[in-house]
């Protein structure tokens, strides 16, 4: 089964879902990495990556807290359900009046058993398109030069994921559709390794229409 087969396979399986439990507005799966793997046609990218960021913001304590394998949060309008699945998570925004069984069904025995089959088809691991949610820092000075900066660990990953000897150069892509390309290395700033900031010079930021604090989409580009 190819890539975009089992991406389509789980979102067809997530729309069903949906047309099953009306009171569900939005789901989508991702990785712990922030790797989007699918979500309903409903599912807007920026609700995704704010979902996503907020997430990982968690997981980043969760060995202060003894781990973490289900989240629940109570807004005003509904809830939000996250949880872990084998080495996935399911996101699930809900009414507040949604069927509590129903929605444990879905989060323990019907996504579980989709993604199962799915996994007994293509036993071999599948990868996904290395994209991350990163957070703008400006760079600002005489000296900055045109290039990004992001962790050493983030482009080693996508090194041995891309299975090239190095990264050099990224696409940006901002939450209001802007895009660019950049040379990238590594962040110089011992303050900010691992804190999963992207470093974007000042001019980038204006053609990206970004500023600092805000969400962007990185991936590394294709080899030419």
């Amino acid at each position: 089964m190819s890539q975009n087969a089992y991406a389509d396979a789980l979102k067809n399986a997530l729309t069903e879902i949906r047309k099953i439990c009306p009171d569900v507005s939005c789901s989508f799966i991702f990785a712990r990495d922030g790797m989007v793997i699918a979500g309903d046609p409903e599912t807007t990218e920026e609700r995704v990556e704010k979902t996503v960021h907020s997430f990982q913001s968690l997981v980043e304590k969760e060995d202060m807290i003894g781990g973490l394998q289900a989240l629940i949060i109570n807004g005003e309008d509904g809830k939000v359900h996250i949880s872990c699945i084998d080495d996935m998570y399911l996101a699930l925004a809900a009414s507040k009046n949604a069927d509590a069984t129903f929605l444990k069904a879905i989060t323990h025995v019907i996504v579980p058993t989709v993604l199962k089959l799915l996994k007994n088809t293509a036993p071999t691991p599948l990868q996904f398109e290395p994209s991350k949610q990163l957070i703008v820092d400006t760079l600002s000075g005489l000296f900055v030069g045109d290039s990004v900066q992001v962790d050493l660990e983030l482009l080693k990953e996508w090194s041995e994921l891309l299975n090239r000897k190095n990264v050099g150069e990224v696409e940006i892509e901002a939450f209001g559709g802007k895009a660019t390309q950049s040379a990238v290395r590594e962040i110089n700033d011992p303050k900010l390794k691992g804190k999963g900031i992207i470093r974007i010079p000042e001019k980038l930021c204006k053609i990206l229409e970004v500023k600092k604090g805000e969400l962007v989409r990185v991936k590394p580009t294709e080899e030419t």
